[in-house]
């Protein structure tokens, strides 16, 4: 029985994607048994990743632990990306005594805001921004808690021994979407770009996206993107990352600059069309899991009328603007193929995709608010990991038993009590 091929896209949404830890370490799990298991079932292989700030640590941290790696033998197992997952969020989250003050004054602030006390606004250019943080590493916040660079230095510290060889022969796919400032393109870093620019055998076409592909842009994976696409622009400088190439409005020429990120929730939360984006159908998944942090609808009676559950609401549909253009983009695309098969050009390139979402319990997406997307209190973050493992628990045993009939996109993103 062939194993279904599956692009898993993992949506950003601060410390509440600590959920996509639980999800990822069980899909993981469940995948190592199902492979060690004699039963002839329906299972499944992990074809790519993709995520978007929060969504894209994940999305990292999974992809680092399966890739193989020439200065880590432990690299390119599911034990080491279930590893790199539980580093990744236990370093994260507030360790340190001042960690926890930090946090917790966090917390108390962002909640009075939500019940509308004065505070007042601080750029994070200004210097006092970077002498807060200098003063918090004096008292014993640590680089991780204060930084993604730091976080991503020690959760991939051999990021550059990474055998991309054996990673071109794997084809497994990361992509990561960030949205360049200056000039506006919705961009993803992509680790079949790397491959391209490696000359290795790559399943993606490497289009002049320079002269004929304009706001939509691919780079080579770097931990520098990774960064990019986490960076929130009302509290941290906007990522740099110098020498890139962009287009101009003349044809054919280009510009050679420094290029200035923002978080991906402004571009692709997360990149989801890009799974497409293959020389031949064979290279395209069969299903795309999206992971997803920001309830799409929510019971009339949850639906306040204060200015905090306004900006809540506000908050999560921002998140999931882009998603939902990108997931009806392939449901057209899948009825196209219904009416009018796939024997000619262009649509001899594609095949259905089935799209299904795990998602949190509606009570959980209830209880969630705003301010809780910034606390990074490690009960909070073990909550949300154990409700992400028992979710994907049962949500796995039912694609295996239910098949073709289990529920997919768009029915599956909503909550039986909705109407």
């Amino acid at each position: 029985m062939r194993a279904r091929k599956i692009a898993i896209a993992c949506q950003g949404g601060g410390a509440h994607a600590a959920f996509t830890w639980g999800v990822l370490k069980e899909i993981l799990e469940t995948k190592q048994a199902w492979d060690d298991s004699s039963e002839r079932r329906p299972t499944f292989d992990i074809a790519a990743l993709s995520g978007t700030s929060a969504g894209a640590l994940c999305a990292l941290a999974a992809w680092y632990g399966l890739s193989p790696n020439l200065a880590d033998p432990t690299c390119g197992t599911v034990d080491k990306a279930m590893d790199r997952l539980d580093f990744l969020w236990t370093t994260f989250g507030a360790v340190t005594p001042i960690e926890h003050v930090h946090n917790q004054f966090v917390q108390t602030c962002l909640q009075l805001k939500e019940l509308g006390a004065p505070f007042p606004s601080l750029s994070p250019y200004h210097p006092g921004a970077g002498l807060a943080l200098e003063s918090l590493a004096m008292l014993g916040a640590r680089a991780p808690y204060l930084n993604f660079p730091g976080l991503l230095e020690v959760l991939c510290p051999d990021f550059a021994s990474i055998d991309w060889r054996q990673v071109s022969r794997y084809k497994l796919r990361l992509l990561v979407g960030a949205v360049e400032v200056v000039s506006g393109n919705f961009e993803v870093f992509d680790s079949e770009k790397s491959l391209r620019e490696m000359g290795l055998p790559s399943i993606c076409q490497d289009t002049d996206q320079y002269d004929a592909t304009r706001w939509r842009m691919r780079r080579a994976l770097c931990l520098e993107g990774v960064a990019a696409s986490g960076t929130l622009p009302e509290a941290l400088p906007a990522q740099q990352i110098p020498d890139l190439v962009f287009p101009t409005c003349q044809p054919g020429k280009s510009v050679r600059r420094t290029g200035y990120y923002w978080d991906g929730l402004y571009s692709q939360n997360p990149p989801v069309r890009d799974f497409l984006d293959t020389d031949d159908r064979d290279s395209k998944p069969d299903e795309i899991w999206v992971i997803r942090i920001n309830a799409q609808e929510v019971d009339p009676e949850d639906f306040g009328t204060e200015l905090d559950a306004i900006r809540d609401r506000m908050n999560a549909l921002s998140g999931n603007l882009s998603l939902v253009q990108e997931l009806d983009h392939i449901l057209t695309v899948n009825r196209w193929l219904r009416e009018y098969g796939d024997t000619r050009p262009p649509l001899d390139k594609f095949k259905p995709i089935d799209v299904r979402t795990i998602k949190m319990t509606c009570e959980t997406t209830q209880r969630l608010r705003l301010a809780s997307k910034f606390d990074r209190d490690p009960t909070h973050l073990a909550e949300l990991r154990d409700e992400g493992q028992l979710v994907t628990r049962q949500w796995l045993r039912d694609w295996q038993e239910q098949g073709r009939d289990f529920a997919a996109y768009p029915d599956d993103a909503r909550y039986p009590a909705t109407p």
